[in-house]
């Protein structure tokens, strides 16, 4: 059985009365995206870059999110849609499109994620030991196509009307397993990923598995 792979780094957040940045296990951004046909397969049909954007590092062009949503009669759904560019130096989006993926698990899920992943302070960039707070998401589904990013060649102009509108939705389904794997050991250290590697890593933090 195939299924969509997403390995998402998360984003920071502070906390009421702490010190420092903690891990958003809500958001993040999209590290690496695809399908494989097994745990130990590499991933395949990731989406497709230009050779070349007209923009640079200060920009976010891959976004994700995992919510509640008490409407769900599966263990969740995921949504892929095409979402703009976001510029951190200009603190607004810009007329060329990324992609979007949303996770939305069933409030009871949702809660047992939030707990899984757990309140963890972010490390010093300096310790390489420290988890960076990538997390991976295992969703069972046919592969599907992604379009390639569009926009403006200068994609920082009138965005009243952006040439891209509308959005478009890429793909949306239910699914009624989710396997979930923060890419840490069982005392928290960053491990490093090997697409290819069989389960049963030793050392790592048991995955998460969510059925219906």
């Amino acid at each position: 059985m195939s299924s969509l792979v997403l390995i998402a780094r998360l984003d920071g957040m502070g906390l009421a009365g702490q010190e420092g940045l903690f891990f958003n296990p809500a958001r993040g951004r999209i590290d690496d995206l695809g399908f494989s046909s097994g745990l130990d397969q590499a991933l395949s049909q990731r989406p497709s870059r230009p050779e070349s954007v007209p923009y640079d590092n200060w920009c976010q062009d891959r976004f994700f999110a995992v919510r509640p949503n008490e409407d769900n009669n599966s263990t969740g759904s995921v949504k892929v849609a095409e979402a703009l560019v976001y510029d951190f130096r200009m603190h607004g989006e810009i007329d060329f499109t990324g992609l979007s993926v949303t996770v939305s698990l069933q409030k009871e899920a949702y809660q047992t994620y939030l707990d899984y992943v757990g309140t963890m302070r972010m490390g010093a960039t300096s310790n390489s030991d420290a988890w960076d707070g990538r997390i991976l998401f295992r969703i069972p589904s046919d592969p599907f196509a992604f379009p390639m990013p569009r926009g403006s060649s200068s994609p920082w102009g009138d965005m009243r009307n952006p040439t891209v509108s509308p959005l478009k939705l890429i793909k949306q389904f239910a699914f009624d397993e989710i396997d979930i794997q923060p890419l840490r050991d069982a005392q928290g250290r960053r491990v490093q990923f090997d697409e290819t590697a069989s389960e049963g890593r030793a050392g790592w933090q048991t995955a998460l598995s969510l059925r219906a």
